[in-house]
């Protein structure tokens, strides 16, 4: 059963309920006041009847008082008024017998009604108050009808119950009209998740109140934006892998091919020394290569599965000078000036993988740089910068150049013996480092790497 038809259900049965309570109540206490005026009334009727009946006893006269009050009653023609005296029935119209009346009387000797409460005189429809008084050796019975008192009842029961289904029916319908209005939002929240249940996360529903449900709604909204981002970089991250792969296949693949060639011409080719050694250097110089991508894979590997980060207080000028002592080989090979700057006293970072940065951007720039040229290493304003005078980098590529095995110029990077990993290896680590990178540079002038957001301790003044 839906919700709504729960829900319009519960409130007919709590109406209902409610009616038929208050109902019950109303009634009662009309049918007591009914009762009430209707007892007084015929208690004032027989106290009346009674004096005439005294009356009518003492006159004088020349019948006796057994004549005297047939006569009076029968002309009076009046059957609610019924007389015995010790001999019998002296007057009665009616079908009850003098101790069927005296079982249900109210009596009224010495001026005094009897407080007993006495039932109620009943043949066939009709429905009696009886009150009886002994007079001078008479009793005489008022009857009281109040057939009329039960039937006013039962039609006002009639009644309240047409005005109550009447009410119930209208509750009904205005019910479903608010439960449409109030719970179309659900509906909405349904068809919402059913799509999304079938891959679908774009669907989003309309907040229109700021009830629970449209809480509700808003937070569905959220968690289905978070879904939807959620699965757009499963699905990119997939598609990243996809094409890494694919990269690293055809990067392995010319490595391979030149040293599954140069191995069959040393098999089953006759060469001279010169030749042989040109051979073999290849194979060595590829066999490194092979080695060196296989060792930056490792780490890319290792960053995307979540290295743990250990941050500590590192010494910002040792730091630098380590850089500086690592890197010299290769810069004394191009003959190119290393140059650092440093205002910071220390660095609040984790120290491998900082160190992991500075001489992938050193390397890279090392690379890109021509024969004389000058590389700055800059720690400053919670910066660190990396610039060079190289090649540069066209502005169409700068968002893109941190993808793996993405290359500016790949037959260049490959005779430097570049691999296109070391930026993505830098993006990986700035991000588990909690740190912002940007990267500018133009063609010819040179290129600069910035990683903001990092901690530092300055010399002589306080962070």
């Amino acid at each position: 059963m839906k919700l709504k038809n729960k829900l319009i259900i519960t409130v007919c049965i709590a109406a209902a309920v409610s009616v038929m309570a208050s109902g019950i109540v109303l009634l009662l206490m009309l049918r007591s006041s009914m009762m009430r005026d209707a007892y007084g009334e015929a208690m004032m009727v027989a106290v009346e009847k009674f004096s005439d009946f005294e009356d009518l006893i003492e006159e004088r006269g020349g019948t006796s008082v057994d004549q005297r009050i047939k006569i009076f009653y029968k002309n009076e023609g009046n059957w609610r008024n019924v007389v015995f005296s010790s001999k019998g029935e002296i007057y009665n119209l009616t079908v009850f017998t003098e101790e069927q009346l005296d079982s249900v009387a109210y009596q009224m000797n010495s001026g005094i009604v009897s407080t007993d409460k006495r039932d109620e005189l009943i043949h066939e429809d009709g429905r009696y108050i009886v009150h009886s008084k002994k007079i001078d050796g008479y009793t005489f019975y008022r009857l009281y009808d109040i057939t009329d008192v039960y039937q006013k009842v039962n039609r006002y029961t009639l009644y309240y119950v047409l005005i109550s289904l009447g009410m119930l029916a209208i509750v009904m319908v205005v019910t479903m009209f608010v439960l449409r209005g109030v719970l179309s939002p659900l509906s909405a929240l349904t068809d919402a998740t059913n799509d999304m249940a079938e891959g679908d996360y774009s669907k989003r529903v309309e907040v229109s109140s700021k009830d629970e449900i449209g809480t509700l709604a808003a937070h569905f909204n959220e968690m289905a934006e978070a879904v939807e981002e959620n699965s757009r970089r499963l699905t990119e991250s997939e598609y990243k892998k996809t094409l890494m792969m694919g990269n690293l296949s055809h990067e392995l693949k010319t490595p391979m091919t030149a040293i599954a060639g140069y191995a069959e011409t040393l098999l089953t080719t006759k060469l001279s020394e010169d030749q042989k050694n040109e051979a073999l250097y290849y194979i060595y110089s590829e066999t490194n290569r092979l080695g060196r991508l296989s060792k930056k894979m490792m780490q890319l590997l290792s960053l995307s599965e979540g290295e743990a980060v250990e941050n500590k207080d590192i010494d910002a000028t040792e730091l630098l000078e380590s850089i500086t002592e690592t890197m010299s080989v290769k810069v004394k090979e191009k003959e190119i000036q290393l140059i650092t700057e440093c205002d910071a006293e220390m660095i609040h970072t984790d120290e491998d993988l900082i160190k992991d940065v500075i001489i992938n951007l050193v390397d890279n720039s090392i690379k890109a740089s021509s024969p004389g040229g000058r590389i700055w290493v800059e720690l400053k304003d919670d910066s660190l910068i990396v610039r060079d005078e190289g090649i540069g980098i066209p502005e169409e590529e700068l968002a893109s150049i941190t993808e793996p095995f993405y290359m500016v110029d790949k037959s260049r990077s490959r005779k430097e013996g570049g691999a296109g990993l070391g930026l993505s290896i830098i993006k990986l680590i700035v991000d588990r480092l909690g740190l912002t990178m940007d990267i500018s540079g133009k063609v010819g002038e040179g290129t600069t790497v910035t990683i903001h957001n990092l901690h530092f301790v300055y010399k002589n003044r306080n962070t």
